[in-house]
């Protein structure tokens, strides 16, 4: 019999990888200090013999509101960043926008979708 599934596991290994390449990456929407990365657990396809899954975790990194053009250069470098350690699994989203918790306007963000196997 399968152990239970650690779904926060696997968004950590995808937070402790971004780590190592240099980014900033939390889980927790509170500790983002954008440029950062923030990682969240989307969909759990139950597809492995013995009750584990596939987690679709998604990443965002998220940028300062600095205007358009700024915003795009970080969030490029982010990207190439979390590129060199995490393989996405579906076209990264170049339109995306996150509220932090403690207010104020959206700020602007890329969406990366990794599958992370868990058991």
């Amino acid at each position: 019999m399968a152990g239970p599934l650690d779904i926060a596991a696997a968004a950590e290994d995808v937070v402790a990888s971004l780590r190592s390449a240099g980014l900033r990456a939390t889980v927790e929407p509170a500790e983002i200090n954008p440029p950062a990365a923030w990682v969240t657990a989307r969909t759990m396809a139950h597809n492995l013999l013995g009750g584990g899954g596939t987690v679709a975790v998604d990443v965002y990194l998220i940028a300062p509101d600095t205007g358009t053009a700024q915003a795009l250069r970080t969030l490029s470098s982010l990207l190439d960043k979390a590129l060199t350690v995490i393989d996405p699994d579906t076209d990264t989203s170049l339109a995306e926008a996150v509220t932090l918790p403690g207010g104020g306007a959206p700020l602007p963000a890329f969406r990366v979708t990794v599958n992370h196997e868990t058991c």
